[in-house]
């Protein structure tokens, strides 16, 4: 998003807010940012991943048990760089070393940064996960997109080797929901349902929601619509955005109004409720049925009528889709500034600040015919 704009032309205490804020408002876009990728609905924090590792490193092998050293490593294979055959300064614990044992097609991967550099070691690794690595060792940082990184790790979701499979989930869980839509895996429909019926795999389950939510099956609404129905008696927020994705894939622009209705016109609901429910529409409007921004954008008005404070968490949305009909309520928040914190503030100066304010519509939102 292009963010280097002029300042419309000054005029009242609405272009003094606005020329207050203009060194600040670029850093807003990157504070307070609604959700274009699939990782805020199915990761509860970002993590670099061995594939990353692997991909950063210079140096790549895989290594055993040295023989004649115990609790010490030997390189068994270089599949990315050049080793130096110098000693690895990293300990074997006896757990790895007696996996190592009792399984011989088993290899720890070690990485080094450059030549002479710390080693880190990423784990055990079966023959079909080093059969993995030893083709990342080709790709280089950016080569692949997440989507592209996603497709290729797919197949491997439900692999046998739990080790590969969670990588394989944290590469899918990071791609963009565009993706995911589209995205054909070896999941079944039974594994989906074990997954995020299994409480101990919680911070798994915002992936498999989303591949639930691709289903028409009237019992899979049935289940999606039952959990939100809980989520909203007991104000729940775990898996609520992915859920609330769901139901949207599944039911369209009615999911968008019951949704709203649920939440942004009902008191009592908290920020964090209010927050994952933008952060679903959001999904979906950016990155997934973008033919319901229409009803999205009702939605986000009954929003900033009701709770003006989360007025920034939908100005970047409506920045992006060139809607302006929402200009003269957004003017109205900033200017009382009730309930705004200063990340908040900025984006929908911003926002205002692409208007008609200085009679000019060029490179700004859409023009008062366009209003939407």
């Amino acid at each position: 998003m292009d963010i280097s704009f002029a300042l419309v032309a000054a005029r009242g205490p609405m272009s003094a807010i606005l020329a207050r804020l203009m060194p600040m408002i670029a850093a807003a876009f990157l504070v307070v940012q609604t959700p274009a990728h699939a990782c805020v609905l199915c990761l509860p924090y970002p993590q670099e991943t061995n594939a990353d590792q692997v991909i950063g490193s210079g140096t790549a092998v895989f290594a055993g048990e040295n023989p004649v050293k115990p609790f010490s490593y030997v390189v068994q294979e270089t599949f990315k760089g050049h080793y130096d055959g110098s000693a690895i300064p990293l300990f074997l614990d006896s757990m790895t070393g007696r996996a190592l044992r009792l399984n011989p097609t088993l290899r720890v991967i070690l990485v080094q940064n450059h030549p002479g550099g710390i080693w880190t070691g990423l784990g055990l690794a079966g023959s079909e996960y080093q059969g993995v690595m030893r083709q990342l060792a080709d790709w280089y940082a950016d080569s692949k997109t997440p989507a592209e990184r996603a497709i290729f790790f797919a197949p491997y979701l439900r692999h046998e080797d739990r080790r590969l499979a969670e990588l394989a989930f944290l590469e899918v869980g990071r791609a963009p929901y565009a993706t995911l839509r589209n995205l054909k895996t070896n999941v079944g429909r039974d594994d989906i349902y074990r997954i995020v019926n299994d409480f101990f795999h919680v911070e798994w389950h915002g992936l498999y929601i989303l591949m639930l939510g691709t289903s028409d099956r009237p019992d899979d609404v049935a289940f999606v619509r039952a959990k939100l129905k809980t989520a909203a008696k007991y104000r729940l927020t775990t898996n609520l955005a992915a859920y609330a994705t769901a139901l949207i894939e599944m039911t369209g622009a009615d999911g968008v109004t019951r949704l709203a209705e649920e939440y942004f016109v009902k008191s009592g609901r908290s920020n964090g409720e209010l927050l994952e429910i933008v952060k679903a529409l959001s999904v979906q409007g950016t990155g997934g049925a973008v033919e319901l921004q229409p009803s999205i954008i009702d939605a986000y008005g009954r929003l900033l009528a009701v709770h003006p404070e989360l007025a920034g968490y939908v100005a970047n949305d409506l920045f992006a889709w060139k809607v302006t009909r929402f200009v003269p309520r957004l003017r109205e928040i900033l200017n009382t500034g009730i309930g705004l914190d200063e990340a908040s503030r900025f984006a929908v100066a911003a926002y205002l600040s692409r208007s008609d304010e200085g009679g000019s519509s060029k490179g700004g939102l859409a023009p008062p015919d366009d209003l939407r």
